[in-house]
């Protein structure tokens, strides 16, 4: 339980995340999202042991609690303005598995906030406290984690930075990897600089949860565009960027990224993607085969020709596909949510695929 995972806490592994975006903690294991809902005692032993890299929050509520659905919004702004140096874990206090750790904790009134760092409880308030108190002991949780090493929550490299350059940086390497194919992202300085650039983003205390959000989703591309493509850390980006703006409007960019992952498994599985000519032969030879037209059009898109893969996907919605125009309407809508947001070939396939799929 809780006491015992204290106990076992330790330093964890460097993942592989570690390329792509580098977070402020004292090792670079993976953080837990912003929000995290804990149904067994057996998940507190991976909470515990990262106390000593994010401050955590434990919230123990109930659906029927009043104060609980009051104090929840404010906990859950606060936590997440200093993701990923903090953490919130909530705890329903009826579920039946976690009786032994509300007993043990002697949990008896609702809801129940207790902050913990680097492996033991340091502050704990009872009741739905008003906003301006909640962002001062979430304030005062990330300090303590901080003040063995002299920081505050962020790396040397972040503190300097403020809003409007975090914007400007995220905008700058969403441009960039949306931008120019979807092959390797430039060289290996490149990616670097791009990598440094979104980590003083996450890591800075100023910047709002959309705005991480965002330059979560371009760290994401960074991933599919390295040399190798890391498909796996494209995915667990995308997920910590939407942990960020959990229950609020979803940054556009990260369903982006997540379709190009999607279809860069999809290119995974065809033979001879490379040779687009090949694949245009093999379309003309059988024109209304749906797997040829798939093929040739993620093979025009593996090559950078975004514009050509929908043209050619828009083929096979044409009334001769049949029973596959179905198909065809799952991968043009997949092109069109690959392209960058604002991207007006979005809104043009659109308009040319209820066109034709109506036929």
């Amino acid at each position: 339980m809780l006491a015992r995972a204290c106990k076992r806490a330790h330093a964890v592994a460097r993942p592989r995340l570690h390329r792509f975006v580098r977070l402020a903690t004292n090792d670079a294991d993976a953080p837990l999202p912003a929000v995290l809902e804990i149904k067994t005692p057996s998940e507190l032993d991976g909470v515990v042991p990262r106390s000593h890299v994010q401050a955590i929050v434990f919230d123990f509520y109930a659906d029927w609690c009043g104060p609980c659905k009051t104090l929840a919004p404010a906990l859950e702004r606060a936590v997440k303005a200093h993701w990923p140096k903090a953490a919130l874990v909530k705890l329903n206090a009826d579920a039946q598995e976690l009786a032994p750790v509300m007993e043990q904790l002697r949990i008896s009134s609702l809801p129940t906030v207790m902050g913990m760092s680097r492996g033991r409880f340091v502050d704990q308030f009872r009741g739905a406290i008003p906003e301006s108190d909640v962002v001062k002991f979430v304030d005062n949780l990330v300090k303590d984690l901080g003040s063995d090493d002299g920081e505050d929550g962020a790396d040397d490299d972040a503190k300097g930075a403020d809003v409007e350059d975090a914007e400007g940086a995220t905008a700058a390497a969403l441009e960039a990897t949306f931008g120019g194919g979807c092959g390797v992202l430039g060289d290996a300085a490149t990616r670097e600089r791009l990598t440094s650039a979104l980590s003083n983003v996450v890591n800075d205390r100023s910047v709002g949860p959309e705005l991480k959000s965002r330059a979560f989703a371009a760290s994401a591309m960074l991933a599919l565009r390295g040399d190798p493509a890391d498909l796996a850390a494209a995915r667990e980006l995308i997920a910590h960027g939407r942990a960020l703006v959990n229950g609020f409007p979803e940054p556009k960019e990260l369903a982006a990224a997540e379709a190009r992952v999607d279809i860069a498994d999809d290119i995974a599985t065809i033979e001879g993607i490379d040779d687009v000519d090949a694949r245009r032969k093999a379309h003309e030879d059988s024109p209304k085969e749906f797997a040829s037209v798939r093929a040739y059009a993620l093979a025009l898109y593996a090559k950078g020709d975004m514009a050509g893969a929908c043209e050619v996907a828009l083929r096979s919605v044409k009334p001769a596909f049949g029973s596959s125009r179905e198909d065809g309407k799952n991968l043009v809508v997949k092109l069109v949510g690959a392209c960058a947001p604002g991207d007006p070939l979005a809104e043009a396939t659109r308009r040319k695929l209820a066109s034709s799929f109506f036929l």
